[in-house]
C-alpha cells in the first residue's frame, strides 16, 4: 500500500468517528464543536442535559466532551452515569471548570476510570483536548488526562465538608440557611465554615467581607458556584 493510500485510509477513519459535544455555554460549544471539526471529527452539540439525551439517542457518537456544570437540573455527572448505563461503549471526557467532582456535590471517586476529566483552565491548545479524546476512545486514558487527581489542583486541600461550605456561602446563604441545608446546628456550621476559609486561604476580616472573599475565590477556581434545584428556596 503506497503512503498516500495510507494517509486516505487514516483519514476516513478520522472522520468515522463522531463526538457529541456538551456545553450550555453557547458561544464556548461552538468553538469546542468548531475545533474537533477542524481535527476530523463529525460533531453534533447540545446545551442542556435534556438535549444531550435526545442527542445521543439520534446519533449513537463514538465519544462524548461534556461539561459538569449545565445549569439548573442534571449535571454531567447525571448525564454521563445514563450514557455508560446504556452499554454503548462511549468515550466520555469531562471538560469543565471544576476541580474535582466535589464541587459539584460528588464524591472524589465518582470518575470512573476510563473517563478522562480536563480543567479548562489547564487545557491550553485544542491539540490536548483532541489527544484525551482519541485516548478515550481507544480505551486508554492516562494519568495526566485526569486532573481531578492532580494534587496541585485548586483546592485540592480541602474536604468536602468544607467545598460544599464554600460552594453554599457562594450561592449567597447563611449560616442559619446551610445548617438547615446540611440538617446540623449554626454552630457546627459556624465550625466547618471558618476551617473552609482558612483553607482557602481567605483572611480573616470582618464577616461580611470574609464571607464576599470566600466566594469570590470559589466563583473564581471553579468558574461560578454550582447551582441546583434543591438549593433554591422560596422565591429564587
Amino acid at each position: 500500500m503506497s503512503m498516500a493510500s495510507l494517509d486516505e485510509e487514516n483519514d476516513a477513519a478520522t472522520h468515522s468517528r463522531s463526538v457529541l459535544v456538551v456545553e450550555d455555554e453557547p458561544l464556548l460549544r461552538e468553538l469546542i464543536g468548531a475545533a474537533l471539526e477542524a481535527h476530523g471529527f463529525e460533531v453534533v452539540t447540545a446545551g442542556s442535559a435534556s438535549d444531550a439525551v435526545r442527542a445521543f439517542r439520534a446519533v449513537d457518537p463514538d465519544g462524548v466532551v461534556m461539561d459538569v456544570d449545565l445549569g439548573l437540573g442534571p449535571n454531567g455527572f447525571d448525564v454521563a452515569e445514563r450514557f455508560v448505563q446504556a452499554g454503548t461503549g462511549v468515550a466520555i471526557v469531562f471538560l469543565t471548570n471544576l476541580p474535582d467532582p466535589r464541587f459539584a456535590g460528588r464524591g472524589p471517586d465518582d470518575v470512573p476510570a476510563g473517563i478522562a476529566y480536563l480543567r479548562k483552565g489547564a487545557v491550553h491548545d485544542v491539540g490536548a483536548l483532541v489527544a484525551t479524546l482519541d485516548a478515550a476512545m481507544r480505551g486508554d486514558v492516562a494519568t495526566e488526562m485526569r486532573h481531578d487527581r492532580d494534587a496541585s489542583r485548586p483546592l485540592a486541600d480541602l474536604t468536602r465538608h468544607q467545598v460544599e461550605a464554600l460552594r453554599l456561602v457562594a450561592l449567597g446563604r447563611t449560616n442559619a440557611q446551610i445548617a438547615q441545608v446540611r440538617g446540623t446546628t449554626e454552630k457546627a456550621v459556624e465550625r466547618v465554615v471558618a476551617r473552609a476559609f482558612a483553607a482557602a486561604g481567605v483572611s480573616a476580616q470582618a464577616a461580611s467581607n470574609t464571607r464576599v472573599d470566600a466566594a469570590r475565590r470559589f466563583i473564581h477556581l471553579s468558574g461560578h458556584p454550582m447551582v441546583n434545584a434543591d438549593d433554591l428556596g422560596p422565591g429564587r
